[in-house]
């Protein structure tokens, strides 16, 4: 089927306007590249199965379009403040950015790696200061997003911060905040820094909680990735219910738990370090 017939058929399933353009104007819109092998640039594809076949007559998103929309973005600067990156980290962060033989942040970085690879988990760094907790985090983040992947980066108490605008609203108070946990929640990849710099009211407990058990349930479903990083120098500083649930032996069996001690990394930093 042409992209001229997709446009059409997926105008009648209520998936596109009707009034669609076919593939060369679409892309032009962000939809996909005019150039994507699989759907030419309408962002969506249809399979060549018998009658019978559970995706017969069904239109899926092509599963290049996000990612195209996502550079397309980053290109424009236009992407949501929440991800926590900077275009310049966007742009040039990457994994062999760290450091190999200054501390053990390169051990971090390769767990944190292969558990961005599986595309699920919960990893729990902690140690001292400039061990490079946050350039680990920032990286897996930046590679999800310039891969199409739904992730942000931010220190906790950031997180509190957006949830709590919801009470700012004067109507809608609820439907807000299921929003702005729906936001937080549902992304595929989430890094949180310095967990160990939140106040320690019953609200933010509560969000905490909520917060935390929701990724915890989505990486066990092996649907998502969170990656946490404290400076703490043991996992017995954690509450109870966060400890039991990073030291859920199927994380603590791939080594997602990671104790870094070694020395302070920023000591060494060359002299036009970015990142």
């Amino acid at each position: 089927m042409n992209t001229k017939n997709i446009a059409a058929v997926a105008a009648r399933l209520n998936m596109i306007p009707s009034d669609a353009p076919t593939s060369p104007t679409l892309s032009q819109t962000g939809d996909c590249s005019p150039d994507c092998p699989d759907c030419g640039g309408v962002g969506y594809i249809r399979h060549d199965v018998p009658v019978g076949h559970p995706k017969f007559g069904k239109l899926e998103r092509c599963p290049k379009a996000r990612l195209f929309v996502t550079k397309q973005s980053l290109q424009a600067g236009e992407i949501d403040p929440r991800v926590g990156l900077t275009p310049d980290e966007l742009r040039n962060l990457s994994w062999d950015l760290v450091k190999k033989g200054v501390n053990q942040a390169d051990r971090a970085c390769e767990v944190t790696r292969r558990a961005y690879m599986s595309g699920h988990g919960t990893v729990f760094m902690y140690g001292g200061y400039g061990q490079g907790k946050s350039l680990v985090l920032k990286i897996a983040v930046a590679t999800a997003l310039n891969e199409g992947k739904r992730a942000a980066y931010a220190n906790l108490a950031g997180v509190l911060d957006d949830i709590r605008i919801a009470y700012d609203e004067r109507e809608n108070k609820m439907t807000e905040l299921v929003r702005r946990m729906e936001w937080w929640t549902s992304l595929d990849m989430l890094a949180i820094d310095e967990l160990d710099k939140v106040g320690q009211t019953e609200w933010a407990r509560e969000r905490i909680f909520q917060l935390l058990d929701a990724r915890y349930q989505r990486a066990v479903r092996q649907e998502a990735l969170t990656v946490i990083a404290a400076n703490y120098q043991s996992t017995d500083e954690l509450s109870g219910y966060l400890k039991s649930r990073i030291e859920d032996n199927r994380f603590v069996a791939n080594g997602y738990v990671i104790h870094l001690k070694g020395t302070d990394g920023r000591k060494s930093m060359p002299k036009n370090w970015k990142y």
